[in-house]
């Protein structure tokens, strides 16, 4: 199973959100922080960006803003900052 498969599934499990959720169009706030986490879980695990973006149906532009906020949001809070760490 690939790391991406792997890193989206563990997300699912842990927060309750279903796959194709993450993997889908919603633009929901709490689905976004999940689906950033993600991404930034597989990019620390040496994935490209064009690579995530065809694991999670996204544009890798999509994928470099996600890791980013990821970042900023993990920088506010701590807890966020542990769940991404424990993704990747």
């Amino acid at each position: 199973m690939s790391a991406a498969i792997t890193t989206i599934e563990r997300a699912s499990a842990v927060t309750g959100i279903p796959v194709a959720d993450l993997r889908g169009p919603s633009r929901v706030r709490d689905i976004c922080l999940i689906r950033w986490a993600a991404m930034t879980a597989m990019r620390r695990k040496g994935m490209t960006y064009p690579a995530i973006g065809r694991a999670m149906h996204r544009d890798h532009t999509t994928v470099i803003n996600g890791v980013r906020q990821a970042g900023r949001y993990a920088a506010r809070d701590a807890e966020y900052a542990q769940f991404v760490d424990a993704l990747s």
